[in-house]
C-alpha cells in the first residue's frame, strides 16, 4: 500500500465527504510544511534553487509513476481526450512551477519570512477567483477565516532585518497568484481526471522546466553524498508527491477556498520544524500567529456547504 492508499483506508467510507476532504488537505499542508527544513538541508549541501527543484520533482515523478503502475485504477469510465490532457499538463506545470520559482526568487530580495507571508496570502486570490467566476459567494465566515489566516501569517513573519524591496514583493505576489491559479484550476480538473495522473502531469512538467533552468544556469549537479540523496528522496516523496496528491484528492470533496485556507497550515509546520530541528527561535508574537492560523483553519469549517458549487 503506497502513497495515499493507507490514508483512504483509515479515513473509511463512512466519513462525511467534507470531513474527508478536510483531513486530506490538512495532511497535505502539514507535509508541505517540511519543504523548508528539507530545502535548507539541501542548500547547506550547495544545491541551487533550480537544481534542488529539478531533483524534487524528478523523484516525485518516479514515485507517482511507480504507484500508478503497481496500483492501477479499476475505474475506466473516464475517457479524457489527449488535447485535454495536454492543456492540463501545460496549465499545471506553468502555475505550479511559477509558484515555486517566484517564491524563491522573492526570498533573495526580501528574505524567506516576508516572502512566506506574501506567498501564503494565496487564499485571498483563490477566493477572488472563485468570487469572480461565480463559483463562491462572499460570506462573513469565509471573510473572517481569511482575515484570521492573513493576520496569523503576518505575526509568524516576526521581526526581519531585510528592508522592504519592491521587486521582492512583486515576485512574491506573482508566486501567490500562480499557486492560487493552480489550486482553483485543480478543483475543476479533479472532477474529470484521476488525481494520481493529474499529480504526475504536474510533476513531469516541473521536472522538465527546472531541468532546462538548471542547465541554462550551469547549476546542474548529481547528488554527491548519501545525505544529499536522502534529503532529495525525502523532499520528492514526503514534501512533494504525497502532499500534491492529498491536496488534489481533498479538492474532490471541499471547495478550493476552504482548501486554500487549510493549506496555510504549511507555514505553521515550517515554523515548528525550524524550532525543533534547525535551532530557530520563536517569539511570543509568532506563537500567537500559529494559534491564529489554526483558528482560521478551524473557522472555515463552519462555512455553509451551500456556498460551494
Amino acid at each position: 500500500m503506497t502513497q495515499t492508499a493507507a490514508i483512504h483506508v483509515n479515513a473509511g467510507t463512512s466519513m462525511h465527504p467534507q470531513q474527508k476532504g478536510t483531513l486530506l488537505v490538512a495532511l497535505s499542508g502539514m507535509l508541505f510544511g517540511l519543504m523548508g527544513f528539507l530545502g535548507t538541508k539541501l542548500f547547506y549541501l550547495h544545491f541551487t534553487v533550480e537544481n534542488m527543484l529539478f531533483w524534487r520533482f524528478l523523484v516525485a515523478t518516479v514515485w507517482i509513476s511507480l504507484g500508478m503502475a503497481l496500483f492501477k485504477d479499476k475505474d475506466r469510465s473516464k475517457i479524457i481526450r489527449p488535447a485535454s490532457v495536454a492543456g492540463i499538463f501545460v496549465y499545471g506545470a506553468l502555475t505550479y512551477s511559477g509558484g515555486s520559482a517566484f517564491y524563491f526568487l522573492a526570498s533573495k530580495h526580501i528574505g524567506t519570512g516576508l516572502a512566506m507571508v506574501i506567498f501564503f496570502s494565496f487564499p485571498v486570490f483563490v477566493t477572488l477567483f472563485a468570487w469572480f467566476f461565480g463559483t463562491w459567494k462572499m460570506n462573513k465566515i469565509g471573510i473572517a477565516a481569511l482575515a484570521a489566516v492573513l493576520t496569523g501569517l503576518l505575526l509568524l513573519k516576526g521581526h526581519g532585518t531585510n528592508a522592504l524591496n519592491a521587486a521582492g514583493i512583486v515576485l512574491a505576489m506573482v508566486a501567490a497568484i500562480c499557486f492560487a491559479a493552480y489550486v482553483y484550476g485543480s478543483k475543476h480538473t479533479t472532477k474529470n481526471l484521476d488525481s494520481r495522473l493529474l499529480a504526475l502531469l504536474v510533476c513531469v512538467g516541473n521536472t522538465l522546466i527546472f531541468f532546462v533552468l538548471s542547465c541554462y544556469t550551469g547549476s546542474f549537479v548529481f547528488p554527491h553524498s548519501p545525505a544529499a540523496l536522502i534529503y532529495i528522496c525525502a523532499i520528492g516523496v514526503i514534501a512533494t508527491a504525497l502532499p500534491i496528491q492529498l491536496l488534489l484528492d481533498g479538492l474532490k470533496y471541499i471547495s478550493p477556498v476552504k482548501a486554500s485556507i487549510l493549506s496555510a497550515l504549511e507555514p505553521v509546520v515550517t515554523v515548528v520544524v525550524g524550532l525543533l530541528f534547525l535551532g530557530e527561535s520563536m517569539s511570543l508574537m509568532q506563537s500567537i500567529g500559529v494559534l491564529i492560523v489554526l483558528l482560521g483553519a478551524i473557522l472555515i469549517q463552519f462555512e455553509r456547504t451551500s456556498h460551494q458549487r
